[in-house]
């Protein structure tokens, strides 16, 4: 029986999620860890891997659909094997299949994007050849889909439709470019580093857009049928009325004063809802604590010398102490979700880590258990592949407590605000010294002040205060981070 693939919750702010592009096409062998599909979130760009085995047998969510968390994005089962439950109840090698009409251009989701009923870019006809919803024919070539190049069947190069059309559209060369995706395939990510930034959410919906148009452009000069000239037709218009995000008079103040309007990026968007989101829900209560760290500085100067601790950083003594003590204090660990107190049954510490133009949180699984070796390195590796912006998916989810740590700027302490979904949050600034008395007598010591952020709806202060003080107490006393 065939297998339901679903768009899977990549991250843990994702609600849905954009098909870029599949990287497979109907009829195509699978494999386990098969990347089958590129999907932008709601923070990166992610491969959707398959965990099974067998033939892709139907893909319901074509490339441009947004598809919302848990919903039916493509079959996979054995091959020959029937499609059934409304979808295809016959052999897909059995008919050819058949042009919509053209009423369905009219049926797509009610989403932003384009719309795209009807459409199955990477479907399979009796053939065994791609086609697409918009009839061509029968001598068609197929449209490209995961390449580029002159058309001639030479030259060709390995990119994905998004990624032409984006880097048509802003004059990027996207032959010079080496594309990190697949077997060097050219991904949205490539013209992104290529352009020198990130596309905004309205970019990608006009290169979408783009697509679809180009697809019914690269079809033979021949009369085309009434039902291609109905599909077709729509498409251009979408692309040449862009929807005002201003008032005229708006519009004429911010002119007159020089300012330029720029879209934010689809991260950077997604950052601006949720912390507006946090300050507006979550009462944030602050607590701040200065800890001395001439016995930490010590250790890892001994430690990282060590192979096991190599790269080893203050930040990842902080992961280490800061779970520790939340296996001591587990309510900071704790969650509000709908008027309930949710304990988690794991500890998952996420490193906040500064991208060019916004944020991810990778997250450490099991913290509190993890040897510090592990942590060092499962840390390095979450980190580099968030900046390099090819995070796993099991990468950004399942957080439960996040660390803010800005120890390289010149900063004695700030606030940080509580990621949704969260109960607490830590912000950690950089190591100074200072003036400390200690049994009567002035000495200089290194210290770094952080403040804790808690959800004051199930944290109050005593219990911050208490999980403070044995946080200072590890740190303070950091050989127990080895215990």
């Amino acid at each position: 029986m065939a297998t339901e693939i679903t768009m899977p919750q990549l991250s843990d702010t994702m609600d849905e999620g954009t098909i870029l592009t599949w990287l497979k096409k109907e009829g195509d062998s699978v494999q386990r860890g098969d990347a089958l599909a590129e999907v932008a979130t709601d923070k990166a760009d992610l491969e959707i891997e398959s965990f099974h085995e067998g033939v892709l047998l139907k893909i319901h969510s074509p490339a441009g659909t947004k598809v919302r968390v848990g919903s039916v994005i493509a079959l996979v089962g054995e091959a020959g094997e029937q499609v059934v439950g409304g979808v295809n109840s016959v052999p897909q090698q059995a008919t050819a299949p058949q042009p919509q009409p053209s009423t369905q251009s009219h049926g797509g989701p009610s989403h932003g994007g384009p719309s795209h009923a009807g459409q199955t870019h990477t479907g399979t006809a009796a053939s065994g050849q791609p086609n697409s919803s918009i009839q061509a024919p029968a001598q068609q070539t197929p449209p490209p889909q995961a390449y580029g190049g002159n058309g001639n069947g030479t030259d060709r190069i390995k990119i994905s439709p998004l990624a032409k059309n984006l880097a048509q559209a802003h004059g990027v060369d996207y032959q010079s470019v080496q594309g990190t995706g697949d077997g060097g395939r050219i991904v949205k990510r490539d013209i992104e580093g290529a352009l020198g930034r990130e596309f905004s959410a309205d970019d990608i919906d006009t290169a979408l857009s783009g697509e679809t148009a180009g697809r019914v452009n690269e079809a033979p000069q021949a009369q085309p049928s009434p039902t291609q000239v109905s599909q077709a037709q729509p498409r251009p218009a979408e692309r040449v009325q862009p929807a005002p995000t201003q008032a005229p008079s708006a519009q004429q103040s911010q002119q007159s004063v020089g300012a330029a309007q720029v879209p934010l990026s689809r991260m950077r968007a997604t950052i601006a809802t949720r912390m507006a989101q946090a300050m507006s829900e979550i009462p944030h209560f602050y607590l701040t604590v200065k800890l001395e760290v001439d016995a930490l500085s010590r250790m890892r100067e001994s430690l990282k010398v060590l192979p096991q601790y190599e790269g080893l950083t203050f930040n990842h003594l902080i992961v280490k102490a800061a779970a520790l003590a939340l296996k001591a204090h587990p309510r900071i660990n704790a969650a509000y979700r709908d008027g309930n107190l949710l304990q988690p049954a794991q500890i998952n510490v996420g490193i906040i880590t500064a991208l060019e133009d916004g944020l991810l949180i990778p997250v450490v699984k099991n913290a509190d258990a993890a040897p510090l070796a592990d942590i060092v390195s499962d840390s390095k590796a979450l980190v580099q592949r968030a900046r390099s912006g090819r995070p796993k998916p099991d990468d950004l989810v399942g957080g439960t407590f996040s660390i803010s740590n800005i120890g390289r700027a010149p900063v004695e302490d700030f606030t940080a605000v509580i990621n949704p979904g969260q109960g607490a949050i830590l912000a950690v600034a950089g190591i100074q010294e200072e003036a400390l008395v200690k049994q009567g007598q002035v000495v200089v010591g290194k210290v770094m002040r952080v403040t804790l952020s808690v959800d004051h709806r199930i944290i109050d202060g005593v219990i911050a205060g208490e999980y403070l003080a044995e946080l200072k107490r590890l740190i303070e006393d950091p050989v127990l981070l080895l215990a």
